[in-house]
């Protein structure tokens, strides 16, 4: 479904964004695996 997947798509670039400005790579890391366990649901 285009909606999902353009949600998705947006979800993702924000998260790719929030872990560049987050410093400590362990804390991004476990953003990054929860917004793809996210995404992943949806579909």
């Amino acid at each position: 479904d285009w909606a999902q997947a353009h949600a998705a798509d947006r979800m993702s670039r924000a998260i790719g964004q929030l872990a560049v400005a987050v410093p400590d790579p362990e804390a991004a890391g476990g953003l990054l695996a929860l917004a793809e366990f996210v995404t992943r649901r949806t579909y």
